[in-house]
């Protein structure tokens, strides 16, 4: 057997030996060597790949993701190799071989590549021990680039120990379960300064990015003059505290437009149970939807500063996690064609600033402030209306990639006083 193949990563955080399985975070870490992450079921997708191996392949990251390997095979391509690989995958173990590959541009180059399962076997990892270019003219060129048209379907399913399908849902947002999300996120590791180590298909459209763009860099690329400096200090303290929150401010795109982001900043952990990484979810909302009583809002966020040391966890928690995600909570409640749960009743829009009234009336609740009443009959009939239906937005677990919105105890305190509303 070949000798194990170890390697320093980039931040020089130790040796890491063939013969041990990388957890998924570590297979996500900044490193120099050409990396890539891909399901662990057939047709095995790529959901990762970073610098290192666009610098080898020629290949952005963009340009494969949920594509397969296949795009560096060619017509020299060992056939006798490809089948050692697939039956290591399908067996899950890992694998060392040893096989001609192309280039992007059609240059062949000899690719020993060690594959294995991450611990937990949510995925599989691929790395280049050695990736040498092919130049004595053996090996002809790739005439054409492959098309890089969307694979086939696969049936994928999580299935329990009664052998139904069941989805996961678990109270820790899982890394491996943020990796299926096509929601705009990067990836951050899990400890200072928090560089982003993947970035979604997603997120590089939203944003303007590729992702090799933004590997080692920080969320602050986003930042720009009309960014809360407070709403960053906030989520900058959940994530010290390993806590999820909601914040809304205003960020920027590559070529300097801003947007109005509703961004969700989310611990993740691994199969272990320990802190592998921070997931930061966008959702660019509508500054129409922050433009009703715009006065009234900052007050409130100013009360929770000052009266949230000294609320009990589940009120200060619900209060908070309303004041971040207000813009989106409106949007589903007025509008019924864009609503994020399908089933949701709604409010007609042309009540909408009702509705912003009884969420604020919420929160001056949860903050201990005494109640306020309606303006009229009209709008208490609205405030009814939202105190029946916003119970039912509220998700307290991880359910199909979908965070956790508050934890369950903020979840009550937000029905039991939603009951004295109606």
């Amino acid at each position: 057997d070949d000798e194990p193949l170890n390697f320093v990563d980039r931040r020089g955080q130790g040796m890491v030996s063939d013969r041990r399985s990388l957890t998924l975070a570590e297979s996500l870490s900044l490193t120099d060597e050409a990396r890539i992450v891909c399901e662990s079921a057939p047709p095995y997708r790529i959901i990762h790949t970073n610098v290192a191996w666009k610098e080898a392949c020629g290949f952005s990251f963009i340009e494969v993701a949920g594509k397969t390997c296949s795009v560096l095979q060619g017509e020299e391509t060992q056939r006798a190799a490809l089948e050692t690989l697939s039956l290591a995958l399908q067996q899950k173990r890992p694998v060392n071989v040893k096989l001609i590959n192309y280039r992007k541009d059609g240059t062949p180059f000899l690719n020993s590549l060690h594959v294995a399962p991450v611990k937990g076997g949510s995925h599989f990892y691929g790395r280049f021990i050695t990736a040498q270019p092919i130049t004595n003219g053996s090996v002809a060129p790739r005439e054409e680039t492959p098309e890089l048209n969307p694979v086939p379907e696969a049936p994928v399913s999580y299935v329990g120990k009664g052998g139904g399908r069941c989805q996961r849902r678990v109270s820790q947002a899982q890394l491996a379960d943020m990796l299926e999300s096509e929601d705009p996120y990067v990836l951050c590791s899990s400890e200072w300064p928090h560089v982003i180590t993947h970035a979604s298909p997603a997120w590089c459209e939203m944003c303007g990015y590729m992702a090799e763009e933004v590997e080692g860099l920080t969320n602050k690329i986003l930042t720009g003059p009309d960014t809360d400096s407070e709403a960053l200090a906030s989520l900058l303290a959940h994530v010290r505290a390993e806590e999820p929150t909601v914040q809304t401010v205003w960020n920027y795109k590559k070529g300097g437009e801003r947007f109005l982001n509703q961004v969700t900043v989310l611990p993740l952990y691994d199969e272990s149970h320990e802190l592998a990484a921070f997931a930061s979810i966008l959702k660019e909302v509508d500054s129409e939807d922050l433009a009703i009583d715009a006065d009234a809002w900052r007050r409130l966020s100013a009360v929770l500063e000052t009266q949230g040391p000294i609320l009990d966890t589940p009120r200060r928690e619900a209060a908070q996690a309303l004041l971040g995600a207000r813009a989106a909570v409106l949007r589903d409640l007025c509008n019924a064609k864009r609503r994020t749960q399908r089933d949701l009743g709604h409010v007609p829009s042309k009540h909408k600033e009702f509705a912003d009234r009884a969420l604020a009336e919420l929160v001056r609740r949860l903050l201990g402030e005494r109640p306020a009443a309606p303006g009229s009959e009209e709008e208490g009939a609205v405030w009814q209306r939202v105190a029946q239906i916003l119970p039912a937005r509220i998700a307290t677990e991880v359910i199909d990639g979908r965070p956790p919105d508050m934890s369950p105890a903020a979840a009550r305190a937000i029905i039991e006083e939603t009951r004295r509303n109606a």
